[in-house]
């Protein structure tokens, strides 16, 4: 039987112990900010002097998701303004109906994946596709001269892809970014709807106003909500990873596992 594994003073920051046998391993004074043990074997193990918890996430949130809120914010913002004051019957109606149609299904998706509930896995697959599928719509058909086959053809390319890498890629670090670009769709749609609401006000329409004003204030809460929940999983991926590991006979002496993810890790 091989003797159990001994880290002394090393810096491990955001290496992967990913599925590892770790039984009885010693970890002293090793800096482990950002590491990964989901599915770990940690039977016994002992974390003597360790520095967990968060390590520092503004180069991932700047170069990763970053340039992708700004570029679905560009793509929300110009399909809801382009739609503004379009009428039944107009060319462009079908295109407004079913932007309306996709920006509902973001939003509700990006509620609803917030909640800890054996949904929220399709409704972040939902999320995924939605918002992929608004981006490739919009930029492939600008690229194209605002051809409508190739902004169709792009929304379905797309937001395949986008649910395809949404449903395979389950990480904290998806949650963010789900969290994140949620909270922009459902932003798009309740600046749709207040928009819509107010100018039924406007005319004397008062009913259908404070209806459209009610759904707007409940996709702020969800754009609120998906925000902190984003935040919330972007610190998750960034922290001293325990999840779903098996931490039986674990000790910590002096080591604060407080700032850790412990989601559903065995104790």
């Amino acid at each position: 039987m091989s003797p159990p594994l001994s880290f002394i003073n090393q810096d491990l920051r955001c290496q992967s112990f990913r599925g590892r046998s770790l039984q009885h391993a010693q970890f002293q004074q090793c800096d482990l900010r950002g590491c990964d043990f989901l599915q770990a074997d940690l039977r016994g193990a002992k974390f003597e002097n360790c520095r967990v918890g968060t390590q520092g996430t503004g180069a991932i949130l700047l170069c990763l998701i970053g340039p992708l809120a700004v570029l679905l914010f560009h793509a929300v913002s110009s399909l809801v303004f382009a739609s503004m004051g379009t009428q039944p019957g107009a060319a462009a109606w079908t295109y407004v109906q079913i932007l309306t149609m996709v920006l509902v299904i973001a939003t509700l998706s990006a509620g609803l994946q917030t909640l800890s509930w054996p949904c929220a896995k399709v409704a972040r697959l939902m999320l995924g596709i939605a918002i992929t599928a608004l981006m490739g719509f919009f930029y492939v058909g600008s690229w194209a001269d605002n051809s409508a086959n190739f902004a169709i053809g792009g929304a379905i390319v797309l937001g395949s892809l986008g649910g395809i890498l949404t449903w395979r890629w389950q990480t904290p670090l998806m949650e963010a970014i789900c969290g994140i670009l949620g909270a922009i769709a459902a932003y798009g749609y309740a600046f749709w709807t207040w928009t819509t609401g107010s100018s039924l006000f406007t005319t004397g329409h008062w009913l259908p106003g404070f209806f459209w004003a009610v759904i707007a204030l409940i996709a702020i809460g969800i754009t609120l909500r998906s925000l902190w929940h984003g935040g919330r999983s972007l610190q998750r991926f960034s922290a001293t990873s325990f999840r779903n590991a098996n931490l039986t006979g674990c000790s910590f002496p002096n080591t604060d596992i407080t700032h850790c993810d412990l989601t559903d890790a065995i104790r």
